[in-house]
């Protein structure tokens, strides 16, 4: 999850060569809401929310589905 992360703020530091579309700074402002959750104390895991919030085929969603899958 921690390598979708620091890609996606890759993403948007380089922004200028490769602009990003509109859905990603979307994503981009919600994982900023999830990082609000994680400091006000919220587990990691409830904080992002489920996998589908983010898409099964995205990076983010397929590394919160392969924990929910570790974790059973």
């Amino acid at each position: 999850m921690a390598k979708a992360i620091r890609a996606r703020a890759r993403a948007m530091r380089d922004s200028d060569e490769h602009p990003i579309t509109h859905g990603e700074t979307c994503d981009n402002a919600e994982l900023l809401i999830v990082l609000a959750r994680i400091l006000e104390g919220r587990e990691v895991e409830r904080a992002f929310g489920s996998p589908g919030d983010w898409g099964y085929n995205t990076p983010i969603g397929r590394a919160l589905a392969q924990k929910e899958a570790v974790a059973r």
